[in-house]
């Protein structure tokens, strides 16, 4: 592996390929995959500078424009690889310039909730633009209806259309952000390998949001209760904020988790369950997050210096 990433890095040339052929092994499962040229981009911006993290982003976008504009044409085609790739490419920049995942994920935190707000004010009504689009998937919200309704479910398929406009936008911008964070984590785990073992475990354990972004929460959290209390509907561009603060705050859960692993505080088996949890219940790892902020769990764990 080490081997391979110094080739990947040595020269421009050789990084525009590995990320064009990245982007194409990324096609077959998007947006899952999305990090993966990203992360390239990532890695040579670390390692080797500008000249190969620019031919990395041409050979990755490439890539991808060629794919999509089969398919949508080439303005759409042109739009979907810059979602892919720039918020990557911005948030490696500035891991670069800073050096700090926290700071990165602090950032991509609130770039996330100003693109969910964004889109709010670019389409007045994001639910109401998706609505026609639900409809063409009629025959399979009816099949999930007939699925929920065998667990004792009611609810229509005219209801989880709308259910499902309504997370939609959130989900797409938390999203692309935690696309974005996973390129930097595969970038700075491969400098790490390259240049600095246990970097990136020790920066993803000490992973934090910081009290700011918790204070926001709390707000979103209020203001959603508010809302939802007073106005049938709720009032959607928070509670989307309130969405994406709860999957950031997962994952600084999951750093709690990796970071008292790593001081033998717990076992693996903890670490396993916990990513269960994500599935399972999801909100438990949310509100361990969020009492990290001022528990602070891995440093009331830590071992103390001297004495």
């Amino acid at each position: 592996m080490t081997a391979l990433l110094q080739w990947t890095i040595a020269n421009p040339l050789r990084a525009f390929l590995a990320a064009g052929l990245s982007s194409l092994v990324a096609m077959l499962a998007l947006p899952m995959l999305a990090w993966l040229p990203a992360g390239l981009i990532v890695i040579g911006l670390l390692a080797s500078g500008q000249a190969v993290a620019a031919a990395a982003t041409a050979g990755a976008a490439l890539v991808l424009v060629w794919a999509f504009a089969a398919v949508f044409g080439m303005r759409p085609a042109i739009v979907i690889a810059t979602v892919v790739l720039l918020p990557s490419l911005l948030a490696a920049v500035a891991l670069e310039k800073s050096r700090s995942l926290v700071f990165v994920f602090q950032a991509l935190t609130v770039a996330s909730c100003l693109l969910v707000l964004a889109i709010h004010g670019l389409l007045g009504d994001p639910v109401a633009v998706l609505m026609p689009f639900i409809a063409k998937l009629e025959p399979m919200l009816r099949r999930t209806a007939e699925t929920l309704l065998q667990f004792g479910i009611k609810s229509s398929p005219e209801e989880i259309g709308v259910a499902t406009a309504r997370a939609a936008w959130a989900t797409l911008g938390w999203m692309v952000l935690l696309q974005a964070f996973v390129a930097q984590c595969a970038g700075l785990w491969a400098y790490g390998r390259l240049k600095q073992p246990g970097l990136f475990g020790r920066e993803f354990c000490g992973l934090r949001l910081g009290s700011s972004i918790a204070w926001l929460l709390v707000a979103a959290f209020a203001a959603s209760l508010i809302a939802h209390r007073y106005f049938a509907p709720g009032w959607q561009p928070v509670d989307d904020v309130l969405f994406v603060l709860a999957a950031a705050f997962l994952v600084q859960a999951l750093a709690v988790v990796h970071g008292l692993r790593e001081l033998q505080v717990i076992g693996a088996i903890p670490v396993v369950l916990a990513y269960v949890a994500v599935i399972l219940v999801p909100m438990a790892l949310v509100g361990i997050g969020f009492a990290d902020t001022w528990v602070r769990f891995r440093e009331r764990f830590a071992p103390r210096q001297g004495g």
